[in-house]
Protein backbone atom coordinates (compact mmCIF):
# COMPACT_ATOMS: atom_id res chain seq x y z
CA UNK A 1 0.00 0.00 0.00
CA UNK A 2 1.39 3.41 -1.02
CA UNK A 3 1.92 5.92 1.84
CA UNK A 4 2.55 9.67 2.32
CA UNK A 5 5.17 11.84 0.58
CA UNK A 6 8.12 12.90 2.76
CA UNK A 7 8.78 16.66 2.79
CA UNK A 8 12.54 16.15 2.88
CA UNK A 9 12.53 15.02 -0.73
CA UNK A 10 10.07 17.65 -1.96
CA UNK A 11 12.80 19.78 -3.62
CA UNK A 12 14.17 16.69 -5.37
CA UNK A 13 10.68 15.91 -6.63
CA UNK A 14 10.35 19.40 -8.14
CA UNK A 15 13.62 18.90 -10.01
CA UNK A 16 12.40 15.56 -11.32
CA UNK A 17 9.17 17.17 -12.56
CA UNK A 18 11.23 19.40 -14.87
CA UNK A 19 12.71 16.46 -16.77
CA UNK A 20 11.13 16.03 -20.21
CA UNK A 21 10.78 12.37 -21.08
CA UNK A 22 7.66 12.46 -23.21
CA UNK A 23 7.47 14.18 -26.57
CA UNK A 24 4.02 15.65 -26.08
CA UNK A 25 4.09 16.85 -22.50
CA UNK A 26 6.29 17.13 -19.41
CA UNK A 27 6.96 13.86 -17.57
CA UNK A 28 8.63 12.89 -14.31
CA UNK A 29 9.16 9.70 -12.36
CA UNK A 30 8.08 9.42 -8.71
CA UNK A 31 10.21 6.86 -6.78
CA UNK A 32 7.63 4.96 -4.72
CA UNK A 33 7.98 3.34 -1.29
CA UNK A 34 5.86 0.40 -2.41
CA UNK A 35 8.84 -1.54 -3.71
CA UNK A 36 12.57 -1.28 -4.21
CA UNK A 37 13.43 0.57 -7.42
CA UNK A 38 9.75 1.10 -8.33
CA UNK A 39 8.69 4.41 -9.90
CA UNK A 40 5.68 6.16 -11.36
CA UNK A 41 5.86 8.11 -14.60
CA UNK A 42 4.00 11.44 -14.47
CA UNK A 43 3.03 13.46 -17.56
CA UNK A 44 1.91 17.09 -17.42
CA UNK A 45 -0.74 17.75 -20.08
CA UNK A 46 -1.66 20.86 -22.02
CA UNK A 47 -5.12 21.60 -23.42
CA UNK A 48 -5.14 22.46 -27.15
CA UNK A 49 -7.85 24.01 -29.35
CA UNK A 50 -7.19 21.54 -32.18
CA UNK A 51 -4.98 18.61 -33.08
CA UNK A 52 -3.05 17.34 -36.07
CA UNK A 53 -3.48 13.73 -37.11
CA UNK A 54 -1.99 11.54 -39.80
CA UNK A 55 -4.40 9.50 -41.88
CA UNK A 56 -2.98 6.56 -43.81
CA UNK A 57 -4.62 5.07 -46.89
CA UNK A 58 -3.19 1.84 -48.35
CA UNK A 59 -2.47 1.59 -52.05
CA UNK A 60 -0.54 -0.46 -54.56
CA UNK A 61 2.47 0.50 -56.66
CA UNK A 62 1.93 -0.20 -60.36
CA UNK A 63 4.07 0.51 -63.45
CA UNK A 64 3.05 3.42 -65.68
CA UNK A 65 2.66 0.92 -68.56
CA UNK A 66 2.03 -2.81 -68.46
CA UNK A 67 1.40 -5.00 -71.52
CA UNK A 68 0.94 -8.60 -72.56
CA UNK A 69 2.56 -8.96 -75.97
CA UNK A 70 1.27 -11.28 -78.71
CA UNK A 71 1.48 -11.73 -82.48
CA UNK A 72 -1.19 -10.34 -84.81
CA UNK A 73 -0.73 -13.13 -87.35
CA UNK A 74 -0.58 -16.93 -86.96
CA UNK A 75 2.62 -18.88 -87.39
CA UNK A 76 5.32 -21.01 -85.79
CA UNK A 77 7.33 -19.30 -83.06
CA UNK A 78 10.89 -19.15 -84.37
CA UNK A 79 12.68 -17.49 -81.45
CA UNK A 80 12.07 -15.66 -78.16
CA UNK A 81 15.21 -13.63 -77.58
CA UNK A 82 14.49 -12.42 -74.02
CA UNK A 83 13.61 -13.99 -70.69
CA UNK A 84 12.11 -13.01 -67.32
CA UNK A 85 13.96 -10.12 -65.70
CA UNK A 86 15.68 -8.86 -68.86
CA UNK A 87 15.82 -5.10 -69.41
CA UNK A 88 14.73 -4.13 -72.91
CA UNK A 89 14.79 -0.92 -74.98
CA UNK A 90 11.84 0.60 -76.78
CA UNK A 91 11.28 -0.94 -80.25
CA UNK A 92 13.69 -3.84 -79.54
CA UNK A 93 12.72 -7.12 -81.26
CA UNK A 94 11.75 -9.59 -78.54
CA UNK A 95 10.39 -12.56 -80.52
CA UNK A 96 9.56 -13.49 -84.12
CA UNK A 97 7.72 -16.10 -86.15
CA UNK A 98 9.08 -18.21 -89.00
CA UNK A 99 8.81 -15.65 -91.85
CA UNK A 100 9.04 -18.06 -94.82
CA UNK A 101 5.35 -18.08 -95.81
CA UNK A 102 4.85 -14.36 -95.24
CA UNK A 103 8.02 -13.56 -97.20
CA UNK A 104 6.73 -15.61 -100.16
CA UNK A 105 3.43 -13.72 -100.12
CA UNK A 106 5.30 -10.41 -99.98
CA UNK A 107 7.54 -11.39 -102.93
CA UNK A 108 4.45 -12.31 -104.96
CA UNK A 109 2.76 -9.00 -104.12
CA UNK A 110 5.90 -7.03 -105.03
CA UNK A 111 6.11 -8.80 -108.40
CA UNK A 112 2.47 -7.91 -109.19
CA UNK A 113 3.13 -4.33 -108.14
CA UNK A 114 6.17 -4.12 -110.40
CA UNK A 115 4.16 -5.47 -113.33
CA UNK A 116 1.31 -3.03 -112.68
CA UNK A 117 3.79 -0.12 -112.50
CA UNK A 118 5.28 -0.97 -115.89
CA UNK A 119 1.84 -1.41 -117.44
CA UNK A 120 0.68 1.98 -116.15
CA UNK A 121 3.74 3.70 -117.67
CA UNK A 122 3.06 2.12 -121.09
CA UNK A 123 -0.64 3.04 -120.96
CA UNK A 124 0.23 6.66 -120.06
CA UNK A 125 2.56 6.76 -123.12
CA UNK A 126 -0.16 5.37 -125.35
CA UNK A 127 -2.71 7.81 -123.97
CA UNK A 128 -0.39 10.75 -124.65
CA UNK A 129 -0.13 9.58 -128.28
CA UNK A 130 -3.88 9.12 -128.53
CA UNK A 131 -3.85 5.34 -129.07
CA UNK A 132 -6.04 4.38 -126.04
CA UNK A 133 -9.11 5.79 -124.36
CA UNK A 134 -9.36 7.32 -120.88
CA UNK A 135 -11.26 4.23 -119.71
CA UNK A 136 -8.33 1.95 -120.56
CA UNK A 137 -5.89 4.26 -118.73
CA UNK A 138 -8.19 4.38 -115.70
CA UNK A 139 -8.28 0.58 -115.61
CA UNK A 140 -4.47 0.36 -115.66
CA UNK A 141 -4.26 3.00 -112.92
CA UNK A 142 -6.70 1.06 -110.73
CA UNK A 143 -4.76 -2.17 -111.19
CA UNK A 144 -1.59 -0.31 -110.18
CA UNK A 145 -3.24 0.99 -106.98
CA UNK A 146 -4.57 -2.48 -106.09
CA UNK A 147 -1.11 -4.04 -106.56
CA UNK A 148 0.50 -1.29 -104.49
CA UNK A 149 -2.02 -1.80 -101.66
CA UNK A 150 -1.42 -5.55 -101.75
CA UNK A 151 2.36 -5.04 -101.48
CA UNK A 152 1.89 -2.59 -98.60
CA UNK A 153 -0.37 -5.10 -96.84
CA UNK A 154 2.23 -7.86 -96.96
CA UNK A 155 4.96 -5.49 -95.80
CA UNK A 156 2.80 -4.87 -92.71
CA UNK A 157 2.13 -8.61 -92.34
CA UNK A 158 5.86 -9.26 -92.58
CA UNK A 159 6.52 -6.77 -89.75
CA UNK A 160 3.77 -8.46 -87.71
CA UNK A 161 5.87 -11.64 -87.57
CA UNK A 162 7.99 -9.75 -84.99
CA UNK A 163 7.16 -8.62 -81.46
CA UNK A 164 8.82 -5.31 -80.56
CA UNK A 165 9.00 -3.71 -77.10
CA UNK A 166 6.38 -0.93 -77.00
CA UNK A 167 8.40 0.94 -74.36
CA UNK A 168 11.55 0.63 -72.26
CA UNK A 169 11.01 -1.84 -69.46
CA UNK A 170 11.56 -5.26 -67.92
CA UNK A 171 10.27 -8.66 -69.02
CA UNK A 172 7.86 -9.78 -66.32
CA UNK A 173 6.75 -13.13 -67.79
CA UNK A 174 7.52 -15.47 -70.70
CA UNK A 175 4.69 -17.80 -71.64
CA UNK A 176 5.85 -19.77 -74.74
CA UNK A 177 9.07 -21.09 -76.25
CA UNK A 178 10.45 -21.64 -79.76
CA UNK A 179 8.69 -24.14 -82.00
CA UNK A 180 5.17 -23.49 -80.71
CA UNK A 181 2.50 -22.82 -83.31
CA UNK A 182 0.57 -19.79 -82.13
CA UNK A 183 -2.65 -18.04 -83.07
CA UNK A 184 -3.12 -14.25 -83.08
CA UNK A 185 -3.67 -12.77 -79.63
CA UNK A 186 -2.01 -15.58 -77.64
CA UNK A 187 0.29 -13.91 -75.03
CA UNK A 188 3.98 -14.59 -75.59
CA UNK A 189 5.61 -12.10 -73.21
CA UNK A 190 4.61 -9.72 -70.44
CA UNK A 191 6.45 -6.40 -70.06
CA UNK A 192 6.34 -3.63 -67.43
CA UNK A 193 7.51 -0.04 -67.80
CA UNK A 194 10.85 0.84 -66.18
CA UNK A 195 10.59 4.61 -66.58
CA UNK A 196 8.22 5.27 -63.67
CA UNK A 197 5.50 3.98 -61.37
CA UNK A 198 2.26 5.22 -59.88
CA UNK A 199 0.23 4.45 -56.78
CA UNK A 200 -3.46 3.54 -56.96
CA UNK A 201 -5.19 4.50 -53.71
CA UNK A 202 -8.86 4.37 -52.72
CA UNK A 203 -9.64 7.66 -50.92
CA UNK A 204 -12.99 8.81 -49.41
CA UNK A 205 -14.71 11.56 -51.39
CA UNK A 206 -14.59 13.97 -48.45
CA UNK A 207 -10.79 13.64 -48.35
CA UNK A 208 -10.37 14.05 -52.12
CA UNK A 209 -11.93 17.52 -51.82
CA UNK A 210 -8.92 18.57 -49.74
CA UNK A 211 -6.41 17.27 -52.32
CA UNK A 212 -5.07 19.35 -55.19
CA UNK A 213 -4.34 18.02 -58.68
CA UNK A 214 -0.62 18.53 -59.23
CA UNK A 215 0.06 18.68 -55.49
CA UNK A 216 2.80 16.58 -53.90
CA UNK A 217 1.99 14.11 -51.13
CA UNK A 218 4.04 11.67 -49.09
CA UNK A 219 3.89 7.88 -49.27
CA UNK A 220 5.36 5.43 -46.80
CA UNK A 221 6.84 2.38 -48.54
CA UNK A 222 8.88 -0.12 -46.53
CA UNK A 223 9.41 2.52 -43.81
CA UNK A 224 10.80 5.02 -46.35
CA UNK A 225 9.01 8.23 -47.35
CA UNK A 226 8.63 8.97 -51.09
CA UNK A 227 6.95 12.08 -52.56
CA UNK A 228 4.42 11.64 -55.35
CA UNK A 229 2.28 13.96 -57.49
CA UNK A 230 -1.52 13.67 -57.45
CA UNK A 231 -2.38 13.37 -61.17
CA UNK A 232 -6.03 12.28 -61.45
CA UNK A 233 -8.92 10.39 -59.86
CA UNK A 234 -11.94 8.41 -61.05
CA UNK A 235 -15.17 10.37 -61.20
CA UNK A 236 -17.44 7.43 -60.37
CA UNK A 237 -17.38 5.20 -57.31
CA UNK A 238 -17.42 1.42 -57.50
CA UNK A 239 -20.02 -0.77 -55.79
CA UNK A 240 -21.82 2.18 -54.23
CA UNK A 241 -18.82 3.26 -52.15
CA UNK A 242 -18.10 6.90 -51.39
CA UNK A 243 -14.42 6.32 -52.16
CA UNK A 244 -12.70 7.11 -55.45
CA UNK A 245 -9.58 5.68 -57.06
CA UNK A 246 -6.77 8.27 -56.89
CA UNK A 247 -3.60 8.09 -58.98
CA UNK A 248 -0.26 9.43 -57.72
CA UNK A 249 2.85 9.44 -59.91
CA UNK A 250 6.38 9.01 -58.52
CA UNK A 251 9.55 10.59 -59.86
CA UNK A 252 11.70 7.65 -58.76
CA UNK A 253 11.30 4.03 -59.79
CA UNK A 254 9.93 1.76 -57.05
CA UNK A 255 9.41 -1.98 -57.40
CA UNK A 256 5.87 -2.50 -58.77
CA UNK A 257 3.63 -4.57 -56.52
CA UNK A 258 4.86 -2.92 -53.32
CA UNK A 259 2.26 -1.87 -50.75
CA UNK A 260 2.26 1.87 -50.14
CA UNK A 261 0.52 4.14 -47.63
CA UNK A 262 -0.63 7.64 -48.51
CA UNK A 263 0.02 9.81 -45.44
CA UNK A 264 -2.19 12.89 -45.10
CA UNK A 265 -1.91 15.46 -42.33
CA UNK A 266 -5.36 16.54 -41.16
CA UNK A 267 -6.25 19.34 -38.72
CA UNK A 268 -9.36 18.94 -36.54
CA UNK A 269 -10.96 21.70 -34.46
CA UNK A 270 -11.45 19.75 -31.25
CA UNK A 271 -10.38 20.83 -27.77
CA UNK A 272 -8.40 18.29 -25.79
CA UNK A 273 -4.94 17.07 -24.87
CA UNK A 274 -2.42 14.43 -25.89
CA UNK A 275 -1.65 11.75 -23.30
CA UNK A 276 0.27 8.45 -23.39
CA UNK A 277 -2.02 5.64 -24.47
CA UNK A 278 -0.83 3.58 -21.51
CA UNK A 279 -2.26 6.21 -19.13
CA UNK A 280 -5.82 5.25 -20.10
CA UNK A 281 -7.91 2.47 -18.57
CA UNK A 282 -11.16 1.03 -19.89
CA UNK A 283 -14.23 2.73 -18.37
CA UNK A 284 -17.94 2.25 -18.96
CA UNK A 285 -20.30 3.20 -21.81
CA UNK A 286 -17.42 3.79 -24.21
CA UNK A 287 -15.60 6.23 -21.91
CA UNK A 288 -12.11 5.89 -20.44
CA UNK A 289 -10.48 6.50 -17.06
CA UNK A 290 -7.48 8.75 -16.60
CA UNK A 291 -5.66 9.07 -13.24
CA UNK A 292 -4.23 12.45 -12.24
CA UNK A 293 -1.87 13.22 -9.37
CA UNK A 294 -2.55 16.41 -7.37
CA UNK A 295 -0.18 17.93 -4.84
CA UNK A 296 -1.89 18.79 -1.56
CA UNK A 297 -0.86 21.70 0.71
CA UNK A 298 0.55 19.18 3.17
CA UNK A 299 2.98 17.92 0.51
CA UNK A 300 0.96 14.79 -0.11
CA UNK A 301 0.14 13.62 -3.64
CA UNK A 302 -3.45 12.45 -4.14
CA UNK A 303 -4.61 10.25 -7.05
CA UNK A 304 -7.94 11.22 -8.68
CA UNK A 305 -9.86 9.44 -11.44
CA UNK A 306 -11.00 11.52 -14.43
CA UNK A 307 -13.58 10.43 -17.01
CA UNK A 308 -12.42 11.15 -20.57
CA UNK A 309 -13.28 10.38 -24.20
CA UNK A 310 -10.76 9.27 -26.80
CA UNK A 311 -10.96 11.52 -29.87
CA UNK A 312 -8.02 10.15 -31.85
CA UNK A 313 -5.24 7.57 -31.42
CA UNK A 314 -1.89 7.89 -33.13
CA UNK A 315 0.96 5.54 -32.32
CA UNK A 316 1.48 5.33 -28.55
CA UNK A 317 -0.52 8.50 -27.82
CA UNK A 318 -4.17 9.49 -27.69
CA UNK A 319 -5.94 12.84 -28.00
CA UNK A 320 -8.65 13.04 -25.33
CA UNK A 321 -11.27 15.40 -23.96
CA UNK A 322 -13.07 15.39 -20.62
CA UNK A 323 -12.61 16.57 -17.03
CA UNK A 324 -8.99 17.65 -17.51
CA UNK A 325 -7.16 20.98 -17.48
CA UNK A 326 -3.80 22.36 -18.55
CA UNK A 327 -1.14 21.50 -15.98
CA UNK A 328 -2.81 18.30 -14.74
CA UNK A 329 -0.27 15.61 -13.89
CA UNK A 330 -1.28 12.27 -15.39
CA UNK A 331 -0.08 8.92 -14.06
CA UNK A 332 1.13 6.72 -16.90
CA UNK A 333 0.13 3.10 -16.54
CA UNK A 334 -3.44 3.90 -15.47
CA UNK A 335 -5.21 1.44 -13.18
CA UNK A 336 -2.24 -0.92 -13.39
CA UNK A 337 -0.13 1.58 -11.41
CA UNK A 338 -2.50 3.56 -9.15
CA UNK A 339 -6.06 3.56 -7.79
CA UNK A 340 -8.55 6.35 -7.18
CA UNK A 341 -8.03 8.38 -3.94
CA UNK A 342 -4.63 6.76 -3.32
CA UNK A 343 -2.03 8.86 -1.49
CA UNK A 344 1.53 8.68 -2.79
CA UNK A 345 4.81 9.34 -1.04
CA UNK A 346 8.23 9.72 -2.65
CA UNK A 347 11.46 8.51 -1.12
Amino acid sequence: MLTLLTLNNFSALVKLMKKIVFTIALSIYLPLLSGEGSSLEITTIEIQDSYQSTQRFPGKILPLNYSKLSFEVPGKLSEVSVDIGDAVAANQVLAFLDPAEMQANLNQALARFDLASQALERFQDLKDKGFISNQELDKASSEYLVAKAQADLYRVKMEQTKIRAPFRGYIQNRFLDSGTVVSPGIPILEIIDSTGVEAHVSVPGSIIQTLEIGGRYNFSINKTIYPATFTRFSQMSSQGSNSRLCIFEFETFINPGSVSYLELQQSSDQEGAWVPLKALSQGTQGLWNLYTVTQESSGQYLVSKQIVEIIHIEGATAFISGTISTGDMVASGGAAKVIDSEILRVQ
